[in-house]
């Protein structure tokens, strides 16, 4: 791991040798760059507030009152090196489609913002339908996959 020499090593050790390391980035990161940048947004806002550029919406409680509330983020950074894409893509669509993750956290893993790849893919899949070119496949085998999944009550019943 020292030497980061990887050419005689198998997946499963590069990636173990990998996550240790990046657990141990991931925590300084937050940590330290998180709360400096939380620090800064903080400063930003409350300038921006005085100066009138920005209206702060009612609230319960003003910007003074909850500081730290009405600064609070949650600051991605970037993300982590894949070692095997494939694999990785695989886990981390089991992972939400067990219910252990959702989109917000394993975007946030690759160092993307969950809402912006949301509406990025909107606006694709509208251009595509627009311009005459069929759905991507992960759109249509999703869709496939929700009309068999709402017939299988309907056949349950006939059965019996």
């Amino acid at each position: 791991q020292l030497s980061r020499d990887y050419s005689q090593v198998s997946y499963s050790s590069a990636r173990a040798s990998a996550n240790e390391s990046w657990r141990h980035f991931l925590g300084r990161r937050k940590f330290i760059a998180g709360r400096l940048a939380t620090q800064m947004f903080s400063c930003w806002l409350e300038e921006a507030l005085i100066r009138g550029v920005i209206r702060a919406p009612r609230a319960r409680f003003s910007f003074w009152e909850a500081r730290s509330g009405w600064s609070r983020a949650e600051w991605i950074g970037a993300g982590r090196m894949a070692i095997d894409g494939l694999k990785e893509v695989q886990e981390a669509v089991m992972r939400i489609e067990a219910g252990l993750s959702t989109y917000e956290k394993e975007l946030a893993i690759m160092g993307e913002d969950y809402q912006d790849i949301f509406r990025q893919q909107v606006r694709e899949s509208e251009e595509r339908r627009s311009a005459g070119l069929p759905r991507p496949v992960w759109i249509t085998d999703t869709y496939q996959q929700q009309i068999s999944d709402s017939r299988k009550p309907e056949e349950g019943q006939r059965a019996t």
